[in-house]
């Protein structure tokens, strides 16, 4: 916390995991290669779709994984 900002850490649903899980952000904003940014998108998915507690976004996220 500073005179000007003050800044939050959610420790909720940290972890230690692949790193790359954390770089498939929006509009490919850490600058990964298409092929890196899939799968980091694809192990995002499959993540969001084995923790989430709300089955109908947990099927969303389950049907944006391609099968190897």
């Amino acid at each position: 916390m500073t005179a000007d900002r003050v800044a939050l850490i959610d420790w909720d649903e940290s972890h230690v995991d692949v790193p790359d899980l954390d770089l498939a952000l929006p509009h490919n904003a850490a600058g990964l290669d298409d092929g890196a940014h899939d799968i980091a998108a694809q192990a995002s998915a499959a993540w969001e779709a084995a923790v989430c507690r709300d089955d109908t976004y947990a099927i969303k996220r389950l049907a944006q994984v391609r099968p190897v």
